[in-house]
């Protein structure tokens, strides 16, 4: 199990919050570097995120505040922000946790037959990826490991990604 090696008082990157006050917890949008050459930003969820939830991160005002949350990718919440993150670990929904930007040994949800090295598109399937393209939701910087016999959350690589138009720049 990987852990944090950024020299910050932090939860586990499996540990989860239902409030954001406490001694040691760091503040929204904080980012960590991790034993296993992952980096993990530390969110609240807008809806509940799954394990293995390929999320989008986006940025909330509301009278309380500014926010850093993260809820699971579909090509239409793909729209509102290019940054990309995967939960290891479910986050219920207004709980707060780790969602990773990058790493070498990170799941992800894919939908069924999803191939390796091929691009990866975000899809209607909340949190789920897949190798079938769409125009909004091309996933740069993501890449499978091994094939998705049947829907199911296989290894990636993940080099800080971003969701881009498919042949856009």
């Amino acid at each position: 199990m990987p852990v944090i090696t950024t020299p910050l008082v932090t939860p586990a990157l499996t540990a989860t919050r239902t409030s954001a006050d406490g001694t040691g917890y760091p503040g929204l949008g904080t980012i960590v570097n991790t034993t296993d050459g992952g980096v993990a930003m530390y969110v609240v969820a807008a809806s509940t995120i799954a394990q293995y939830d390929a999320c989008v991160i986006i940025n909330t005002s509301s009278a309380t505040g500014a926010s850093i949350a993260a809820v699971p990718v579909t090509t239409t919440n793909a729209l509102t922000s290019q940054r990309l993150a995967f939960a290891q670990t479910a986050i219920a929904s207004g709980a707060y946790g780790w969602v990773y930007t990058s790493g070498n040994n990170l799941r992800v949800k894919t939908l069924v037959a999803c191939q390796p090295a091929v691009p990866l598109f975000t899809t209607s399937t909340a949190g789920s990826l897949d190798d079938t393209v769409v125009t909004a939701g091309y996933c740069l910087g993501v890449v499978l490991m091994s094939s998705a016999t049947s829907a199911s959350a296989p290894p990636c690589v993940v080099g800080n990604s971003v969701i881009r138009t498919w042949g856009g720049g």
